[in-house]
């Protein structure tokens, strides 16, 4: 039973649940809907492909999340940061607006979902998160401005540019400028209008009124489905679709799609594999902080290896319905938490009511403005961008901050993936850079504690001449050996008096090949000056490993329990 319930999660939240959170669930899955259909839709034209493939990749996602899924406010589907990433990695592939396009979009949800299962069969949930925070912010600042970028012309109502850099987009809005279409410009600026009016004064106006904070906020995030409504309206009155040739969305098959197996050639799999993993490593990123967020709400948890079978299962199922790439959504899953989701039953009926949708309103999107739809992109594409976040990157770490131009500036001029993986690769190469030079410092003991600290910044730290105390705060590996090395024998040339080095590993979680030389080596040369080596405070893995080597049997000095111990038996302090 154990197993079932780790691998099905339904069978550990079923346990308590009854009317009560049912009707808590109709309520959320409900209200969710009504950000759901405009947002998914839009993301479908965002990643170049029609508007249906958004709402098919929803359901299969929701649906497919629910049976796996750890967390029980996610509301998975379609985004913008995977919508962008979508756009990019199949264009370089196939022309948007073609049946070759939808098929590669196809296969790549079908071989992001099966990396993420793969990855939650070998446990990788703890160590996927390669990308530092730093790199996240970068990257995704970076693509929310490439996101908004890339919908000026649609908010002109003059057609997507066929290049989707920054530059690409303003030439193509400098040779189309002439070609605006008024009435998609008037609608866009309402449209934006009223989103922005819904998320700031709405609020406070309906709170005046009487109603409850929750309905208040349910009503205020719903503010998508609003536009939606009032850009069709406005359309089917107006007949702006023929009298002003505004773009509308068109018709959007009243029927669902029969689930297809997305089949691909090793040679498919080679060229979308990179693209594949990179994706999957954003949707695991961006689903596991969202879920982790409103978990904590409420003192629940989720499992990280259990998220990537989720998240896998609803990109397989996006797939069989001729979906795209999903991920945790920000925005629906606020909506789903602050409209009192309990359980992933909320995730269900939102997807059984876009079914629904489908088969009952298709018919009415057809007058849906595309302006509309850019609209609710941009005005999402806003809310990505986190200044605080950012400030603080400045103001705390200058290589987070390195790390976040790079990133930032690189996704810009170099597009996502090529962003993202410089945005990786100048993190790694920082780290390393950081890690060759490690914090290394000559302390002290502090009166009459066990404490040790920096004789440098507290001079009153007590030490003796003959004893030269090094705490390294930091592994031993290739990267700093000769750094740590240099120092000691430095510090060994400054002074004839020292005659017992101690090295402090408290910060040592571990010792490489490299390391075990340079110990060794150390060891040997200290002793040749008269001087010797001793270890305090290692850690019992590296110890344990410490034992089974030839420096270990051979050492001239002692491996000390604590740095105490050691400065009492040699300096006698």
């Amino acid at each position: 039973m154990s197993f079932l319930q780790s691998l099905f999660p339904v069978f550990s939240w079923s346990k308590k649940y009854g009317r009560d959170q049912l009707t808590q669930d109709l309520v959320a899955g409900l209200v969710v809907l009504f950000i759901t259909v405009p947002q998914v839709i839009a993301y479908a034209f965002l990643a170049g492909l029609p508007a249906e493939t958004g709402l098919y990749a929803a359901i299969a996602a929701l649906l497919g999340y629910a049976i796996f899924g750890s967390s029980t406010a996610l509301a998975v589907g379609p985004t913008a940061i995977i919508a962008m990433m979508t756009l990019e990695a199949v264009s370089s592939h196939a022309t948007p607006g073609t049946a070759e396009y939808q098929l590669v979009a196809i296969q790549l949800a079908a071989i992001t979902g099966l990396l993420l299962i793969a990855l939650r069969i070998v446990n990788f949930g703890s160590v996927i998160s390669f990308l530092s925070h730093a790199v996240v912010t970068g990257f995704i600042t970076a693509a929310a401005i490439l996101i908004m970028t890339n919908q000026l012309p649609l908010l002109l109502g003059i057609g997507s540019a066929a290049d989707t850099s920054i530059v690409g987009v303003v030439t193509h809005m400098a040779e189309k400028i002439d070609a605006v279409n008024m009435a998609a410009l008037l609608i866009s600026l309402g449209s934006i209008g009223l989103l922005l009016f819904c998320r700031g004064p709405l609020g406070g106006l309906l709170k005046s009124l009487g109603l409850s904070e929750r309905l208040t906020d349910n009503l205020v995030k719903s503010a998508p489905m609003y536009a939606v409504i009032i850009g069709i309206v406005t359309v089917w009155l107006l007949a702006l679709d023929t009298g002003q040739a505004l773009p509308v969305v068109g018709d959007i098959p009243a029927a669902l799609p029969e689930p297809t197996l997305a089949l691909f050639s090793f040679e498919q799999l080679q060229l979308l594999l990179p693209s594949a993993l990179l994706i999957a490593m954003v949707v695991f990123m961006e689903s596991t902080s969202i879920g982790t967020a409103m978990a904590s709400k409420r003192r629940e948890k989720i499992d990280a290896n259990q998220e990537l079978m989720g998240l896998g299962s609803a990109n397989l199922g996006a797939s069989l319905l001729g979906g795209f790439p999903v991920a945790g959504s920000f925005a629906r899953s606020i909506v789903n938490f602050s409209a009192g989701a309990v359980s992933p039953v909320a995730s269900v009926i939102t997807a059984l009511l876009v079914v629904l949708t489908i088969l009952v309103f298709a018919g009415a999107f057809y007058f849906l403005p595309k302006a509309v739809l850019s609209a609710i992109i941009v005005i999402s594409a806003c809310q990505l961008i986190d200044v605080d976040a950012i400030r603080k990157i400045f103001a705390f770490n200058t290589t987070d901050a390195v790390t976040f131009t790079f990133t930032f500036f690189a996704v810009l001029s170099l597009g996502v993936e090529s962003g993202v993986l410089i945005g990786i690769a100048i993190s790694f190469v920082l780290l390393i850079r950081s890690s060759s030079r490690p914090h290394i410092v000559v302390v002290g003991r502090m009166g009459e504690t066990e404490n040790f600290r920096n004789i440098a910044r507290y001079p009153d730290a007590k030490h003796v001449a003959r004893v030269l105390a090094v705490r390294v705060d930091e592994s031993l590996y290739f990267v700093n050996t000769r750094f740590i090395e240099t120092f000691i024998f430095d510090r060994i040339a400054e002074s004839e008096e020292i005659e017992e080095v101690v090295l402090i590993c408290t910060a040592a979680n571990f010792i490489d090949t490299s390391g075990l030389e340079m110990l060794e080596e150390l060891s040997e040369n200290l002793h040749e000056v008269g001087v010797t080596l001793h270890l305090a405070e290692v850690k019992g893995p590296v110890m344990d490993k410490l034992r089974e080597t030839e420096f270990f049997e051979n050492m001239h000095g002692q491996v000390f329990f604590t740095t105490s111990m050691a400065m009492k038996e040699l300096a006698d302090i």
